[in-house]
């Protein structure tokens, strides 16, 4: 992928938001550059996209506002929930709503958060939906929120136990189909693959050797166009250096933690990304 900069970056959306009628949306950006959002957030840490749209002189979305009240936005997102037959996702309610998915985010902090609020609209407006049944269903598949630390009593961990033979897992995490964060390379793989199209993957193989995938990258959506990069996974990234690797023989780390401060590689975290992804 070219090397992008915040001023060409800023320079593009200018650019293309000159030849677009209407607002230049997130969506129309990503597609019309073949920049992923996670590269977009990576050199627009303050606010992603809109920060970009903000520095371009870019007009919001007219749903962008905030013009609307909880209220109309719980409506909306009934509305939807009705079209799809399911607690859509950020990407489908984009799809199909006439208010984009940031509010959701803005409001109610994603899907998770909207979920309570959304299960109380219906017991206001309709308390004999059967979609109560679905924000049931969804919410069992939901972590209960962590406990802040002065809600938690210290207890000393019992002296009678020890660390057994076994599967140790990772941090609970329930992103769609893992539940628990990576202990492992291995677990890194795996959660790569589940998102790898999201942040414009298309995998080739997967091999023991050195580097471990080769895959493609979209450099321009537009014309559809694609590179050839080679990936090396790594639970943590200075597990590459530890191990001997030749960063000339390798484009891109996926770790699950970053800890490698002067890398010579591009890095993927994926513990930052599936926080900006919806579980």
């Amino acid at each position: 992928m070219a090397e992008y900069t915040r001023e060409s970056l800023i320079e593009k959306a200018r650019d293309l938001a000159s030849r677009q009628e209407g607002p230049l949306t997130r969506d129309d950006f990503t597609k019309l550059t073949g920049i992923s959002r996670y590269f977009i957030e990576q050199l627009f840490p303050d606010g992603g996209y809109r920060e970009l749209a903000d520095l371009a002189g870019i007009s919001p979305h007219p749903s962008a506002h905030g013009r609307f009240s909880n209220e109309d936005l719980l409506a909306e997102f009934h509305s939807v929930v009705k079209k799809t037959g399911r607690i859509p996702s950020l990407r489908q309610f984009n799809a199909y709503s006439k208010f984009a998915s940031s509010a959701i985010i803005r409001r109610f902090s994603g899907i998770r958060g909207i979920l309570e609020p959304y299960k109380k609209w219906l017991m206001k407006n309709e308390p004999n939906s059967a979609y109560l049944g679905l924000v049931a269903r969804k919410s069992r598949h939901e972590l209960p929120a962590t406990p802040k630390t002065s809600q938690v009593k210290s207890i000393a961990p019992s002296p009678e136990w020890s660390k057994k033979e076994g599967i140790v897992y990772g941090t609970p995490l329930s992103f769609r189909g893992l539940r628990h964060a990576p202990v492992n390379e291995q677990g890194v793989v795996y959660l790569f693959g589940m998102v790898a199209y999201e942040l414009g993957f298309i995998v080739e193989s997967v091999q023991a050797a050195f580097p471990d995938c080769e895959a493609k990258r979209c450099v321009d959506s537009r014309r559809d166009h694609w590179q050839r990069v080679r990936i090396e996974f790594e639970y943590l990234s200075r597990n590459f250096k530890s191990q001997g690797h030749d960063p000339k023989g390798c484009d891109l780390i996926v770790c699950w933690e970053h800890d490698w401060a002067d890398c010579p590689l591009e890095v993927i975290e994926l513990r930052s990304v599936i926080d900006k992804l919806e579980a």
